[in-house]
């Protein structure tokens, strides 16, 4: 399958991994764990990245876990959002897959929130998983990096179960 998204050369896993480096140079350069600029949200990983938040940018509804944010070993007070990795059809990356855990909002909320692997509601507490509040505020971040790379933002596909 072929998309706009796709160069009209054909592609290796090489030149599809050369054509998403600028991304993750960018990722690097606003690395979480040694940047402590506002906008440094990123871990940047071999085939995609991480988005952390801060409490001056996060998604709606954490204003709860603000407070109990820390940097453990990065650079500034954060917790995990989301992870980012290509989406693969056979040598050709198609798109991102995305998906989100807020492992902060069942830490600090456990009465409202469940880590439970079924990725359910459990016994009338909510899923921290791939939560649409969550999933709205990282398509943001994600626009934001591959823009700030000058590299189209090929489609996001959430990864379900």
């Amino acid at each position: 399958m072929q998309s706009s998204f796709l160069t009209t050369l054909k592609p290796s896993f090489s030149s599809e991994h050369r054509r998403m480096q600028p991304v993750l140079e960018m990722a690097r350069k606003l690395d979480i764990g040694a940047n402590p600029a506002a906008d440094a949200l990123y871990e940047a990983g071999s085939a995609g990245f991480q988005i952390w938040c801060t409490p001056v940018d996060h998604p709606e509804n954490w204003e709860e876990v603000v407070a109990k944010m820390f940097p453990g070993a990065f650079a500034k007070d954060c917790a995990y959002v989301a992870s980012v990795h290509w989406r693969w059809e056979g040598e050709y990356i198609v798109g991102l897959n995305l998906s989100t855990a807020a492992y902060a909002l069942a830490d600090t909320l456990n009465e409202r929130f469940t880590d439970s692997e079924t990725r359910h509601a459990v016994n009338g507490k909510q899923t921290i998983y791939n939560r649409p509040e969550d999933l709205a505020w990282a398509q943001k971040q994600i626009h934001r990096l591959f823009h700030l790379a000058g590299v189209p933002v090929p489609p996001i596909y959430i990864e379900k179960e």
